[in-house]
């Protein structure tokens, strides 16, 4: 949905779960960038402070929470992490906040936030293994992020429009016959990632001459797009409407456009998926770290995952979150009941060697030069 409407249903009251959904399928997420928690503008003084996406500020994620407190968490909400983290620093203070896991060392190394007390979440030990590991977010036997949602990023594509009988493959993208049908986000986070898994890369610590073979296999891709998509929602309405067949999609996407009605799925790729996991950090000397911890706990606790599964279509990190959806959703999400061999199997996002590097060579190849 835009983002006028939605600041105007928000405006009245009017926000329905549907409305929050569409919000979501944009994940790039809609550039909603201020106060939203129960239709409070300001932070409450006594109560947990959430500096997140938006979408994130629910009841849903919360019902223990305000059960314990008698009141909800406040929420402040960000564009994206980058600004979290200028905002954070300039002396702004949540008590939790939001970011995917590759920038954990980031907020770390500039002294933000603090270990979490992993004795104190009721549902640590229902957390997927894969995602209590990742690169980055443990240092000195410490953990230092809580994994809350992880998704992946992968081709998606028209089953009614689009013949493929081959083994699911990025390689769809580069397919002549679709040429002016396709189309991929204008992002390196997910465009040049998948194209280095495809080149059978490591993304995340190519070398030149790797970097060189990436590029020139997006260059071939290029001629074949239609449009680089700036959020999901211009990917999601363009397949609606049948003017692209194939692109790369969140799985939130996917969710979106079966909701439809629309005949979608997404791909497996047999080089790997690209997985991600957002989740949160705590701040160091948070104004009301017990309370940071309820909303932790509230998060993390099975309800709140099958909301997060069942509504946004985005995998939780608490293995018991999957045990009450149905076989059918699940089936329709293209998510099994324990996945925990697709996130053992998948590409797990990561910070690039020289981000800003890949970002001038991703902008020159789109530019021709």
């Amino acid at each position: 949905m835009e983002i006028n409407e939605f600041k105007d249903k928000q405006a009245a009251g009017t926000l329905t779960r549907r409305d929050i959904g569409k919000a979501m399928a944009a994940v790039g997420l809609a550039t909603v960038a201020y106060p939203v928690a129960g239709g409070k503008a300001l932070a409450q003084d006594d109560q947990a402070l959430s500096f997140t996406w938006a979408g994130y500020d629910i009841p849903e994620l919360y019902q223990s929470y305000e059960m314990k407190n008698g009141a909800p968490p406040d929420y402040a909400i960000y564009a994206d992490e980058y600004e979290a983290f200028q905002k954070v620093m300039s002396g702004f203070q949540p008590d939790l906040v939001h970011p995917c896991s590759p920038l954990v060392p980031q907020w770390r190394d500039a002294g933000l936030i603090q270990a979490i007390d992993t004795s104190r979440l009721e549902q640590w030990s229902n957390v997927f293994p894969a995602l209590t590991t990742l690169p980055g977010t443990q240092f000195d036997g410490e953990q230092w992020f809580m994994p809350f949602g992880w998704g992946r990023t992968s081709v998606t594509y028209r089953t009614d429009l689009v013949e493929w009988d081959e083994e699911d493959s990025y390689g769809l993208l580069w397919d002549e016959r679709y040429a002016g049908q396709m189309a991929v986000f204008d992002s390196v986070d997910e465009t040049v990632f998948t194209a280095a898994i495809y080149a059978g890369v490591d993304p995340c610590n190519m070398s030149d001459d790797e970097l060189d073979l990436v590029m020139d296999l997006l260059a071939e891709q290029k001629k074949l797009m239609r449009f680089y998509a700036v959020s999901q929602s211009d990917i999601t309405q363009a397949m609606a409407a049948g003017e692209i067949v194939a692109a790369l999609t969140w799985d939130s996407g996917v969710a979106e456009l079966k909701a439809q009605g629309l005949p979608v799925r997404m791909m497996l790729p047999k080089e790997g998926v690209e997985t991600w996991c957002c989740g949160m950090v705590l701040m160091k000397n948070a104004p009301h770290e017990d309370k940071a911890y309820d909303l932790l706990n509230s998060m993390l606790s099975p309800e709140s995952g099958e909301f997060l599964v069942s509504e946004y279509g985005i995998g939780h990190s608490n293995s018991a979150s999957f045990d009450n959806i149905g076989d059918n959703r699940l089936a329709e999400l293209q998510l099994p009941r324990d996945p925990t061999e697709l996130l053992d199997s998948g590409v797990m996002y990561c910070k690039f060697r020289d981000k800003d590097t890949v970002i001038e060579r991703f902008e020159t190849m789109k530019a021709g030069f």
